[in-house]
Parts: structure tokens; sequence; C-alpha cells
């Protein structure tokens, strides 16, 4: 372009009689002009391939968000582009829980799937005022044959966080609630298994979502969160799920909050350990929308309680992450589940202890990574025995495989699962292999 644009110059100058001042001044505007066009040129492409996001290196968490969430946060441009992506193949063997022959075949069939593919997109309005988005396309997308299916495309938050100093901050929109590990960092090289931990999906129903408010910040080695949110809608609630299926998403009327907080502190190098906790009320939404019945016409009026603690430990050759968490339902809960025609336990509880060494270095020093790991899960979903075969709702779970960093934004992972129910559940126990193929840009 250069040598085009010098030629077209002398050209100019030759045929138009210039003389040999005015065409080294013209030259040299044309030259000051190339470098503008040089410096200004700052495109999304310009962007990913910065040395930065290309030097094998993790990407910076902020406020104990995922690393490729983060990237609006240190971008040095005012719009910033990042996602995470899963592919993953199952095949289960010998399954028996569902209801016919047919349905038991077809789960036992190899299901491959593009589990998710997830862009952000931040954008900086100053060095204060950041926006943050993350949008959401499961099982390959959207569907419009009005199915009831997991296909779908969602706006998973949508903020602007108002930094008005390291240690206090506004988040406002729709958020992440902030609770437990995985919820606000759910990108697939934070954690080794090929699925997420049962415990972070059942009692803290990642990937957790609503509208809301919240404070933020850290001091010193303590990072904090507090606010208000939606609460989730009573109505939703299953056996055996506590409040997963009550999520509402962004659009919803509700008079009903929650107020939640978390705080991790960075004990030592390698070792963080946190808490948070979760107390509300909620009922069930007697119209989705105005004019449009839900169907349910319960006056139950329930609190949610939920308490977790954690701690992960990161640290040479060692991945380690661990969970303890309660949840409870109070006041009408028998009420509502008369309504909702659903045994509603009142309490739940569960942990989870994840593993994982890195072996690679045995062999030879390198950059990659590859973890053996261990995963032990414990749910009870029913610790008030309030369901007919309360079995059902209290197994375990074990997991071991592999997961290789091919590099630190690119993971490759295979497991081999069992989930055990207890003695007197009228379940089969379930066996299952998986392969997983996850990435964050």
């Amino acid at each position: 372009m250069k040598k085009t644009v010098l030629g077209l110059g002398i050209c100019s100058s030759v045929v138009f009689g210039i003389t040999n001042e005015e065409l080294l001044n013209e030259m040299k505007l044309l030259k000051q002009e190339l470098q503008e066009i040089k410096s200004t040129q700052s495109s999304i492409v310009d962007e990913m391939a910065k040395e930065e996001y290309l030097n094998g290196e993790e990407y910076e968490s902020f406020s104990s968000m995922g690393g490729a969430a983060s990237k609006v946060y240190y971008s040095k441009d005012a719009l910033s582009l990042g996602g995470y992506g899963e592919y993953k193949a199952t095949k289960y063997t010998n399954y028996k829980n569902y209801n016919t022959t047919m349905a038991n075949n077809t789960r036992n069939k190899l299901e491959t799937n593009i589990v998710r593919f997830v862009p952000y997109i931040g954008f900086k309005f100053n060095d204060w005022i950041i926006m943050n988005t993350e949008i959401e396309f499961e099982d390959g997308g959207a569907r419009s044959d009005g199915e009831k299916n997991y296909k779908y495309a969602i706006v998973e938050f949508s903020y602007l966080d108002f930094l008005i100093d390291k240690s206090f901050a506004i988040r406002a929109g729709h958020i992440l609630v902030p609770m437990g590990l995985i919820n606000l960092n759910h990108e697939p090289v934070s954690y080794l298994s090929t699925d997420r931990p049962t415990v972070e999906s059942y009692i803290i129903p990642s990937t957790w979502h609503t509208n809301g408010i919240l404070t933020h910040g850290k001091i010193d080695n303590l990072e904090y969160y507090a606010g208000m949110i939606i609460s989730p809608d009573a109505g939703g609630f299953t056996e055996g799920r506590f409040i997963q299926q009550g999520r509402t998403g962004a659009k919803v009327f509700s008079d009903d909050f929650s107020f939640v907080g978390r705080l991790s502190y960075d004990l030592f190098d390698g070792l963080n350990i946190g808490a948070s906790f979760l107390y509300g009320n909620s009922s069930a939404t007697k119209e989705s929308k105005p004019g449009t019945s839900t169907g349910i016409n319960s006056n139950a009026r329930v609190t949610i309680t939920i308490a977790e603690l954690h701690a992960t430990y990161k640290k040479e050759n060692w991945n380690i992450q661990t969970i303890a968490t309660y949840g409870a339902l109070g006041g009408d809960v028998a009420q509502l589940s008369n309504s909702v025609s659903q045994e509603i336990s009142k309490s739940v509880h569960g942990e989870y202890l994840n593993i994982g060494y890195d072996i690679l270095p045995w062999f030879f020093k390198s950059s990659q990574n590859l973890y053996t790991f261990v995963e032990i899960e414990h749910l009870n979903m029913d610790a008030s025995s309030d369901t007919t075969y309360t079995d059902n709702n209290h197994f375990m779970e074990y997991s071991a495989g592999l997961s290789y960093f091919i590099d630190p934004k690119v993971v490759l992972k295979a497991d081999y699962k069992i989930k055990d129910y207890a003695s007197q559940a009228k379940l089969a126990d379930e066996n299952s292999f998986a392969f997983a193929l996850g990435f964050i840009f």
C-alpha cells in the first residue's frame, strides 16, 4: 500500500510539474497519513492476535469470573471479544431408568453434541464503566418448532460494571449469582471433569443467572460480593432438583427478592478458601405474562436458604477443588407441593472433592499439562425425607479420568463416571464414558 500511494504521488508530481521541495513536502504528508492509518487500524481480529493472547499463558480472572469472561477488564481497546466452547461425546452402558425400553435403548446410543458455544462481548465506555455480555448457544442453538428441548440461544449475562474503586464497584443488570465455584467461572478449562460437578448443577443451579444489583471488590487478599437478586420462581421447583427449574432468566414478573453474599480469601500461595450465602422469598408465578396463565393458582410463599463452603488449591502439580453446600425451603412448602403436584423436599445437601495431579513433568518438561483426576460427589436431594422414594434422591457419583491441557486455553478430557444410588432406590445405577474438547478464546 505504501508503494502504491508513493508511486501515485510521484506520478502526480511529474504530470502537474510539482517542484522538488513541494514533492518532498507531499511525501512527508503521505508518510504521516500512512502512519496515522496504521495506528488507528485496531479490529477485533487484531485484538485476538495480540501477543498477550498468543503467548501460551492463562487469562487473568477478574472478580472470580472466568478468564475469557474477564478479558474486557484487561483489554487495551474499548471493544473486546472472547468466549468458550465445548464439544462432547457420551456413551452410557446398560441405562435402565427411563419408563420404556425404547427410551433406554436411545439413551444407550452414542451421543455427540456441541454442548455450547458462548461468545463474550465487552465494551469500555471509559476507564471505570464497563459493559460485559455473554450470549450462549446451547446444544447447537435454537429451534423454532415449539418443541420443549434443550436447544436455545440466550443472553446468559449482560451488565454494567461501575468500577468506582478497587475495593468497591457496583454491577447492575442480568448477572451471574455469586455462589460456589462453578457459577462464576464455568468455562471448560476451569474444571477437570467432562461435566460440571452435579452438586453445583442441582443445589447451586449453575449456570444461575438473573436480574439484580451487586456490590463487589477486593481488599488485600479478600474478595467479596453482596447484593439483591430476583428470586427463582417457586412454581418451577421439582422433586430431586431443589430450586434448579425455578430459574427465571432475563424477563420476569416477580416481587420476590433474595440477598446473596460471597467471600473468598487467598490464605497463602495456591490456596483459596471461601463461602457464600443466600436468603430470600419466593412464590409461584401465576401468569408468565399478563393474560397468560401458568396453570398454578397457589398462594404459597416459601423462603430459600443456601449456604456453601469451598476451597481450591492450585500449586505446582496439584489442582484440587472442593465444596460443601446446604439448601432449605421454609414457609408453605407443603402447600406448594400440592399446588405443583411435586414432592418437594424441605432440605438438601451435597459435597464434592476433585483431586487432580499433573503427571506430565514425570516424563519431560513442558508448558502443557496432563492431569489425572478423581472426583467424588455426594448428594442428598431429600435430606428431610419428604418424598415417597427417598433413596431415589440420595446418591454418590464417582469419576476418574484424564484432562490434557494442550494449551492453557484448550483442553481434551476423558472420564468414566458411576452414579451409585442409595440401597433402597427404585433406580438402577448408571455408568458412562465421556470425551470432551473445550476451549476459551
